[in-house]
């Protein structure tokens, strides 16, 4: 007996079963499970209270001007304010400059300068020598009348100096006191003076450079005093009493708000025992684990082929992950600059518009923002910010057609970042002082995202053979090797393809599809019938059905193979995934209904059982609206040649029958097109068809013996 038709049920889990058979480590559930875990953990380990992050609660100089939406805050006790890190080195610079100069006192300068004249003035006249002799009295006590010291630092004096005497505390003088060696030099010429002319400048000289001076600069014993100064700078603005309202719900935050709510955190987290916060634990991983399971809730439902491969699900994950890690490096390292203003959201943003579609770039961008906004404690001022700027960075990359696109995407991103920051700060009366430098952080992001987008797609080109909408132009070409194969030895799949691509590339633009994609895949989706061109009908021009002659298992093999025939041949000839998939796609799962109902008529005179699904193509089924719109037109095309393409009516019912076909087998169930889509998709479709199988007029034949003239 045939084997009866198996429930729907049935057939469900007969493939689900085959599906979990076929299914390798990319696809494994387990694995799957671990990258959502992952994800959540990756992104958790950032968000504030979390064991070794520095604050459980980050308030820069972006929330001022913000309104405090929690509940009042009145502090529990007395606490300083302290300043924040730039401030204090700052003021600690500005006293390291102002400290006095330490100069030591020589006990033994004037024993030494009369020794150093009397060597010095050995070889000179004797006239000099007895002069330098009478006057070393005189020098003396002109050194022991003043502070001479020998050097004076480039820095200059500041309003005091330091004299350290041996054995004596040290004592503080006016630094307008202090003589340097020019004031020296002139009082040593004026000693000189009564001396003979011809002697004078000799005597001057020799003194200059016989003088010990009796304080000396002492940079060892400076720079300690620049420290103390440095550490004398108070490091708390203020001391805060017990019962101060440091913030009042529904009430802006002014900058001295601000700086208290921070020092009080950082004082709770000092006077705590508990180096962080159970509970701030538990709301940030369920807060996390939501933000995730949405993610993965909008692939599941609209993008399941991004769900089941677990490459591209941790892909996309892995960006939250990363977002929150640049989010936090802001909150580290950004306390006097607006760090947070250059996170590249925008470029990821891009990248997945690139690589994946804008409906997935939109959500993750959505996603990344309030992670970042929750990772830098509830700012999501900065979550509007970037999310407006990813937002404009998808719309001007979902269909790149040119590298010159890279200045209309810097002109997109700048107008999010740049106008959303302008408009809160103003909303928030933020000092200019402060919004320049947001205004300036987000044009150098807006420039710089799409920099770092096309380099990357640079390297994905030409290192992994990507294929993006800007590579893809180098398929659209008819005088490609294999379509030349084609058409040689396929002339007749040659010129379906050529209608496939007609009525794939028009559909495409009536719902607003990728038109490139959809064209190049259909140039190449059925080159894998080059290799057995014989056993298609289109190509059997002249000679006999060689299909008459086989069982129809064997031909539905022999159809079944031009799939994977076409994939190798694509892979040979260096063709992206994202152009071959149209391959194994254009047929998904879909049953060879001629033969296998052959095999059935077969089966029950034989009483045999038949397994359906050796007359099943293997799939993947289409996952796009692209690789839908291609598998819908190859139907429709080649069902076009058997019915009356001269009656609307007709070539509509056709259509329509396949769309109801595929939608009830399963096979547009991956893919984003709605009924809308499927509406148009079938009028263009039909309107194609109908366009390019008119009848021409028959014109009249002139007769080959013209008639009589006429008498």
């Amino acid at each position: 007996m045939a084997q009866t038709n198996k429930t729907l049920f049935a057939q469900i889990k007969d493939r689900s079963t085959s599906a979990q058979e076929k299914r390798g480590f990319g696809q494994s559930t387990t694995l799957r499970v671990i990258i959502i875990v992952a994800a959540c953990l990756g992104v958790t380990i950032f968000m504030p209270g979390m064991p070794g992050n520095v604050d459980s609660e980050y308030l820069g100089r972006s929330a001022v001007g913000t309104t405090w939406s929690k509940e009042s805050v009145v502090a529990l006790y007395s606490f300083p304010v302290y300043k924040e890190e730039s401030q204090l080195q700052d003021e600690r610079t500005e006293a390291r400059k102002k400290a006095s100069i330490v100069f030591l006192s020589n006990p033994e300068y004037k024993q030494q300068t009369v020794t150093s004249i009397s060597q010095k003035s050995g070889t000179s006249s004797v006239d000099v020598q007895n002069h330098l002799k009478a006057t070393s009295e005189l020098i003396i006590a002109e050194l022991a009348s003043k502070l001479y010291v020998g050097r004076i630092p480039e820095s200059g004096l500041n309003e005091y100096s330091i004299l350290q005497e041996p054995h004596s505390p040290l004592t503080y003088i006016p630094s307008a006191d202090i003589k340097d060696s020019t004031a020296l030099s002139k009082s040593i010429r004026q000693l000189f003076s009564n001396a003979r002319s011809d002697i004078q400048q000799e005597c001057v000289e020799i003194t200059m450079k016989s003088v010990v001076f009796p304080f000396v600069y002492d940079v060892a014993s400076t720079r300690r005093s620049q420290e103390d100064a440095a550490l004398s700078v108070p490091t708390a603005l203020e001391v805060v009493v017990k019962g101060t309202e440091l913030a009042k719900k529904g009430v802006r935050l002014t900058p001295t708000n601000v700086g208290r709510l921070s020092s009080y955190t950082a004082s709770h987290k000092q006077r705590s025992d508990v180096p962080f916060s159970l509970l701030a634990i538990i709301g940030a991983t369920i807060f996390v684990a939501f933000l995730v399971l949405f993610v993965v809730l909008y692939l599941y439902v609209l993008r399941p082929v991004s769900f089941y491969r677990n490459g591209q699900l941790g892909s996309l994950l892995s960006l939250l992950v990363f977002a929150a890690a640049m989010a936090w490096t802001s909150v580290r390292y950004g306390d006097s600059l607006p760090l947070e203003y250059v996170i590249i959201i925008p470029a990821i943003s891009m990248l997945i518009t690139v690589l994946y579609e804008a409906r997935t770039a939109l959500l993750l961008t959505v996603a990344m923002a309030f992670v970042v906004g929750a990772v830098r404690g509830d700012d999501y001022a900065i979550t509007v910010v970037l999310m407006f700027g990813g937002v404009l960075a998808v719309y001007s990359s979902r269909n790149i057609q040119s590298r010159t696109q890279i200045f209309t995407s810097i002109l997109s991103i700048l107008t999010g970042l740049v106008v959303t920051t302008l408009v809160i700060d103003l909303q928030r009366s933020t000092p200019l002082a402060l919004l320049w430098p947001k205004a300036l952080f987000a044009t150098a992001n807006a420039v710089v995202s799409p920099l770092i987008t096309f380099a990357i797609i640079l390297i994905l080109e030409k290192v992994f053979n990507v294929a993006t909408d800007l590579r893809l132009e180098e398929f659209d070409d008819i005088n490609h090797p294999l379509l030349k194969q084609l058409n040689q030895r396929a002339p007749g799949t040659y010129q379906h393809t050529m209608n496939v691509v007609r009525l794939s590339e028009a559909a495409a633009a009536d719902i607003g599809a990728n038109q490139m994609l959809a064209r190049v895949g259909a140039l190449f989706h059925d080159i894998g019938k080059i290799q057995k061109s014989e056993y298609f009908v289109e190509n059997q021009l002249d000679i006999d059905n060689k299909h008459d002659k086989l069982a129809p298992k064997k031909s539905a093999s022999i159809i079944r193979q031009h799939i994977q025939d076409g994939i190798e041949l694509a892979k040979e000839y260096g063709l992206p995934e994202r152009v071959w998939k149209f391959i194994p796609t254009h047929h998904g799962t879909i049953l060879i209904k001629h033969f296998y109902a052959n095999a059935v008529d077969e089966a029950l005179l034989k009483e045999l059982a038949i397994d359906e699904m050796d007359f099943r193509y293997h799939g993947p089924k289409p996952d796009s609206k692209e690789t839908g719109i291609v598998m819908l037109a190859d139907a429709a095309e080649a069902l076009s040649r058997i019915v009356d393409t001269s009656q609307r009516d007709d070539i509509e019912s056709a259509v329509e029958a396949i769309i109801v076909d595929r939608v009830l087998d399963g096979q547009l169930s991956d893919t984003p097109l709605t009924l809308h889509d499927l509406d148009l998709i079938k009028e263009s479709l039909v309107n194609n068809i109908l366009g390019s199988s008119h009848k021409r007029v028959q014109y009249k034949q002139i007769p080959t013996q013209p008639p009589a003239a006429q008498k």
